[in-house]
C-alpha cells in the first residue's frame, strides 16, 4: 500500500527552538563529564578511534567539500504550454 501524501506529524526538520534545546542538552551533560566542552572534545582526541578524531577536526575546521559522481542522464525536462487564446486553446 502506498504512503499517503502531504504533511505528517512529527515528520520533516525540527524546529529551530528544539535543534537549540538539544544543543543546550548536549553541552551540558558534555560539561558535567568532563568540566569543561574542550575536555570533552580533548577526550575524543584521546581515544584510539580514528571517526571520532576525525569528527573533532571536521568541528574544528569544517567538513571538506566531498566530490559526487553522478551516472546516467542529467537535466531538466521542461514541457510548457502557453494558452493566449480567447477560448483557452494553446497556441
Amino acid at each position: 500500500m502506498p504512503g499517503k501524501g502531504g504533511a505528517r506529524v512529527g515528520a520533516g526538520r525540527k524546529s529551530k527552538d528544539e535543534e537549540d534545546q538539544a544543543k543546550v542538552l548536549a553541552q551540558s551533560a558534555i560539561t558535567k563529564k568532563y568540566g569543561s566542552l574542550s575536555a570533552g572534545f580533548e577526550s575524543l582526541l584521546d581515544s584510539d578511534s580514528d571517526m571520532l578524531k576525525k569528527f573533532v577536526y571536521e568541528h574544528a575546521f569544517g567538513k571538506p567539500k566531498e566530490k559526487v559522481e553522478h551516472s546516467g542522464e542529467m537535466g531538466i525536462v521542461w514541457n510548457e504550454t502557453t494558452i493566449d487564446e480567447p477560448n483557452g486553446e494553446a497556441k
